[in-house]
């Protein structure tokens, strides 16, 4: 039975949450992990939860005071990242995560219902300067702003689905997502470690005390269950919504697969619309007229006794009628184009006449006469090849997947 897959150690990586305590629940194991290996890790949070539920009955007059909300929560999240080893820590729009040209802004928390499944879901009421009213292209600009300003490596997030579905958290996954794309490093999305879709998972039980006394902080948010004598590593907390969470002894990671870049193919002259065919006749008509005048009016120039003209229009016409061949596979566009140039040629002998003739009695002028008609015949009796089958989508990435189960 395969072993988990050790911590990683990136240089830095950078950490992209919605609000103050996501960090934590979703990743404070990795997080204080990582420190503890040594790794420069910055958590980037979007909002600061302004509209987050108040737990407990000292703090529930809070509720609904987005300023109060936001500086409560701003001293909450600073003590769960110094309980976690002080990774450092920006705010998105931010000093360090704000393109350096643009005036800082603040986000806000959009807010959250829970849908008839169960699952969050938008609310109706968000404010205009929440997360997801923002236009996504600047969030992006704002996580590559971080990205650059701590150099890191990774960008860690949620997968696309946010985790259980709150719009700030599907925001910030397609924002990290993109921006990680741009700058051309990876992104990893945080899931099940035990569910079977994790390519890293990290055992988080030997910094269960950093994540207790992280989690200890958000009192607005949840109450942690003393520790059990007979269970002494068991963590488990309770939300606001009355759901007892244990949390899971593992932390695992997906990485982003690369967009498949499907390279563009010429179409074939069969794969053409009928416009397209006649077109693509007219045009290679025109270029074998091109063609047959350049040599009719140069195959006769030499560098001392070297035919040079001869031997330049020769391998012009060759490849030109075998590159039509295999890029259009097409025996149609090959014969108009060596219709065009054999009928140029004699068309230019016939006006030169015999007083100025442009194609002699000589090797050259025998060679350029039959020579473009032997290559089109040739290139005419090649068989066609069958087109080369595409591998299937994702069978590389498939063989390049390594099994993480413990």
């Amino acid at each position: 039975m395969a072993r988990s897959a050790p911590a990683t150690r990136p240089e830095r990586v950078l950490l992209v949450h919605a609000h103050p305590d996501d960090e934590t629940l979703a990743s404070g194991g990795t997080i204080a992990t990582l420190v503890e290996l040594g790794a420069e890790v910055t958590v980037l949070t979007a909002t600061r939860g302004e509209r987050g539920e108040m737990l407990t009955p000292e703090l529930a007059p809070l509720f609904g005071d987005g300023p109060r909300v936001a500086a409560h929560r701003e001293s909450e999240i600073a003590g769960a990242l110094a309980a976690l080893g002080s990774p450092r820590h920006l705010w998105l729009g931010g000093p360090g995560a704000r393109p350096t040209d643009l005036p800082v802004r603040r986000y806000t928390d959009s807010g959250m219902q829970w849908g008839p499944d169960g699952r969050a879901m938008a609310a109706e009421d968000s404010p205009a300067d929440s997360l997801t009213a923002a236009d996504l292209g600047e969030v992006v600009d704002d996580v590559r702003a971080a990205i650059r300003s701590t150099g890191a490596d990774a960008v860690v997030s949620y997968a696309d689905d946010g985790g259980y579905g709150h719009p700030d958290h599907v925001r910030v996954h397609h924002a990290a997502r993109y921006a990680a794309r741009a700058e051309e490093i990876p992104f990893s999305m945080i899931v099940d470690a035990d569910g079977g879709a994790a390519d890293l998972v990290v055992d988080v039980l030997p910094v269960r005390p950093r994540l207790r006394a992280a989690l200890e902080q958000y009192r607005s948010q949840l109450t942690v269950d003393p520790i059990d004598t007979a269970e002494p590593e068991q963590l488990s907390y309770v939300m606001p919504h009355g759901a007892r969470i244990v949390a899971p002894a593992r932390e695992g990671f997906r990485h982003d697969a690369a967009p498949t870049v499907v390279p563009a193919t010429a179409q074939t002259f069969d794969e053409m619309t009928v416009g397209g065919r006649v077109g693509a006749i007219v045009v290679a008509l025109v270029v074998g007229v091109l063609v047959g005048g350049l040599g009719t009016i140069t195959h006769q120039q030499t560098i001392g006794t070297f035919p040079i003209g001869l031997v330049i229009t020769t391998l012009l016409v060759a490849a030109l009628l075998v590159g039509t061949r295999m890029l259009f596979r097409s025996r149609t566009l090959v014969a108009a184009e060596a219709v065009a140039i054999l009928v140029t040629s004699q068309v230019l002998a016939a006006v030169g006449g015999t007083s100025s003739p442009l194609i002699l009695a000589n090797a050259a002028g025998y060679t350029w006469t039959y020579g473009p008609a032997i290559i089109a015949m040739i290139v005419l009796a090649w068989p066609t090849l069958p087109p080369r089958p595409a591998p299937p989508l994702g069978s590389v990435r498939a063989s390049e997947s390594t099994d993480h189960s413990a």
